[in-house]
């Protein structure tokens, strides 16, 4: 639109020559002529031509046109039409229209010609404001350094000075940057949008080059090229733990500080890019018959202003991702942007370029060997270059193949394992330009075998310039505050106590261009934990005790149950034990994480059951008192009763009736001593003392 705003202000000028040769290009996609059918041309009404293409795939024919001229082309002829294609240059050599039978017919273009003044010189300026600033950041002024961020955008905006303008004089023709004014903007690989502004984001960590090129509707330009530095990451391969796992509770240290530059982090050198390598990954069909040709470029941009290729070398290589059944009908060059061409495989006689060595039925890729319209196969990559191949051309080189396993049926196929030697050097595109459109050509000759290319590309070797790279310098560098940092060691580590959920360590570098960076220590933490209860099936052994460690935390689980027998398991869960014998260990869990370990101890109550024997003497009529009851008979008494342990104790009762009562006496003649020790005599003096037994008790025990 804004192209077309430009012609119509052009016209109501009218300070602009009358007339210029117009351009149209007719397009035969057979190859075979337009069969008839034509293309007639009316500039303001009035006609021109008509045009037709006798034979072949591509012919151009002129007309006159003016500044704003209304020019209509319109396809008349229903021989093949879906075979025919055309576009209108303007007088500049742009293209201003195109159009097929089926699509923009009639086609519709504005006449546009190079003014007849004389060219009128200007002053470029080239303006950069960061993340909405109002000042320009640009340093020194239009061909400077603006300093950026990873993330940071800035605002591009072209500036010129047309001082020689008919806006500015009152003679000569317009240049007015909202209607006739084209930039064109580059900034590393890539290409902007023709307008006195951009938006360019910092993504990477790296230099570009940015590139202005201002033209006037008369093909005046001028051109800037200014930098972009962005801040470079820091090194931080020397920040780290001295141990990466530890203990709960235990002290570990961290390398690294506000004083460990160069040894701990550093900043590496900054770098401009010059746009080394461009791929574009597309899957395309190769249409299949007499001259039907793929072709598609790549924009490559960033190169300092002006440079061109000095040696084969500068095209380090061409890489290609294709699949063809027919190898021997296809033709492959590129050309340069300044036209230059150089064939890469030639391997039809007769087509495009002259000479060619037939590769016969040779694959390339594994393709779907079918007549044609079955589809892509697998495309395989192919590159070729003149200084880094380890192999000739691949058209002397046919037999170098190796199955295609797939889609191919192990029929043979080019071998995508070398770098092939261009069937003409690289040598030749010596002088074209490194930055504008460079194209691929793959031409299919025979009809019947058809292919896919999935996609190509190139690697440049950066020419060497003027610009060097530039080094950040660090403005400050700090660990971020942390409660477990126990220590800082000079600035060189810090002393660190992890706690669970507050284990990770933050150090923070910020350089010259107000960059902040940072890189994250975690420390792992092996927590372990070593707890457990049991349950036994009954009070006294033998009983199951069921052990429940599952609530544990570890990796390693040995459970020694206190009687010589143990249980390993990696697992924490639930574990149960016959005790037949009693405990004289408690029961001990020991639990391992890593290197870490805890311990947990438990009593087990194995008790028995137990019997106890009493004798017992009382006289006839008395009785004795058991376990709720009154016996009066001498003999032999049991029951069983329940202990403080919660087991049974079995108690054994001997009583003796004594059948008459009798009179128990003794009498005693102790020694005349004042103090013991000393003797005394004790004498039995109940009656019939045959009929008794007797036990002494002395009281001392």
């Amino acid at each position: 639109m804004k192209f077309i705003l430009a012609l119509c202000s052009l016209y109501a000028f009218t300070l602009v020559k009358g007339q210029c040769d117009h351009t149209i290009n007719l397009i035969d996609t057979w190859g075979d002529g337009w069969n008839g059918n034509s293309i007639s041309v009316s500039v303001n009404g009035i006609e021109q031509g008509p045009f037709t293409l006798a034979s072949g795939s591509s012919g151009s024919f002129t007309f006159t046109a003016s500044n704003g001229d209304a020019i209509v082309a319109t396809h008349s002829g229903s021989s093949w039409p879906e075979e025919n294609e055309w576009t209108i240059l303007d007088g500049f050599g742009s293209t201003i229209a195109l159009g097929t039978p089926s699509s923009n017919n009639p086609t519709l273009a504005v006449g546009a010609c190079p003014s007849a003044e004389p060219n009128q010189p200007f002053i470029p300026h080239m303006e950069a404001y960061v993340n909405g600033s109002t000042i320009n950041n640009l340093n020194p002024l239009d061909t400077g350094f603006v300093d950026l961020c990873v993330g940071d955008s800035v605002l591009f905006v072209a500036t010129p000075d047309f001082y020689n303008s008919l806006e500015a004089t009152g003679t000569g023709y317009s240049q007015d940057v909202n209607t006739n004014i084209d930039f064109d903007w580059t900034i590393g690989n890539l290409s902007y949008p023709n307008n006195d502004t951009i938006i360019f984001v910092a993504n990477t960590s790296s230099g570009q080059l940015v590139s202005l090129v201002i033209t006037d509707q008369n093909g005046e330009s001028s051109s800037l090229n200014g930098k972009i530095r962005t801040g470079t990451t820091p090194n931080f391969s020397g920040i780290y733990p001295l141990y990466e796992s530890i203990c709960e509770g235990e002290i570990t240290e961290i390398i690294g500080g506000a004083n460990g530059e160069g040894s701990s982090f550093s900043i590496p050198e900054g770098g401009f890019g010059f746009g080394t390598s461009q791929y574009i990954t597309e899957l395309t069909y190769l249409p299949d018959g007499s001259g039907a040709q793929y072709q598609t470029p790549i924009i490559i941009g960033g190169f300092p202003q002006g440079s061109v290729i000095t040696n084969p070398g500068d095209l380090r290589k061409v890489c290609i991702t294709i699949e063809h059944s027919y190898s021997g009908d296809l033709e492959i060059w590129l050309q340069c942007p300044n036209g230059t061409t150089v064939p890469i495989v030639n391997s039809y006689g007769g087509g495009a370029i002259p000479g060619g060595s037939g590769g016969g039925g040779t694959y390339l890729g594994d393709p779907i060997d079918d007549g044609g319209g079955g589809g892509p196969g697998e495309g395989w990559e192919y590159c070729f270059s003149s200084v880094l191949n380890d192999i000739g051309p691949m058209t002397q080189n046919w037999g170098n193949t190796v199955p295609a396993p797939n889609f191919g049926n192990g029929n043979p196929s080019v071998n995508p394992n070398f770098i092939y030697e261009p069937d003409n050097s690289f040598s030749e595109l010596i002088g074209c330009p490194f930055n504008g459109e460079w194209t691929l050509f793959v031409q299919d000759n025979l009809s019947i075998d058809d292919g896919y290319i999935f996609g190509w590309g190139m690697d440049f070797d950066a020419p060497t310039n003027e610009i060097t790279g530039y080094q950040n310098t660090v403005d400050s560098a700090w660990w971020s505050p942390n409660s477990t940092i126990i220590n800082d060691l000079d600035g060189s580590s810090i002393e660190v106590a992890p706690e669970m959920g507050n284990s990770s360590y933050t150090f923070n570098v910020m350089d010259d261009f107000d960059c902040t960076y940072d890189t994250t220590i975690h420390i792992t933490i092996n927590e372990v934990l070593a707890s457990m209860t049991a349950t036994p099936s009954g009070a006294c052994i033998p009983f199951i005790a069921s052990f429940d460690y599952s609530q544990s935390i570890g990796d390693w689980f040995y459970l020694d149950f206190g009687d010589g027998s143990y249980y390993i398991d990696s697992v924490a869960g639930i574990m149960n034990y016959l005790y037949s014998e009693p405990l004289s260990s408690p029961a001990t869990l020991y639990v391992n994480s890593g290197v870490c370990s805890d311990t947990f101890y438990m009593n087990i109550n194995t008790p028995t059951v137990s019997t106890n024997y009493l004798s017992e003497t009382v006289f006839c009529g008395d009785g004795y008192p058991w376990n709720g009851n009154i016996i009066y008979n001498s003999g032999t008494y049991s029951d069983n009763f329940l202990g403080v342990n919660g087991c049974d104790s079995i108690v054994v009762l001997e009583l003796t009736v004594i059948d008459e009562d009798f009179d128990l006496s003794f009498s005693s003649n102790q020694q005349l001593f004042t103090e013991p020790p000393f003797a005394v005599q004790f004498t039995n003096t109940t009656p019939d003392m045959g009929n008794y037994d007797f036990w002494w008790d002395f009281g001392d025990g």
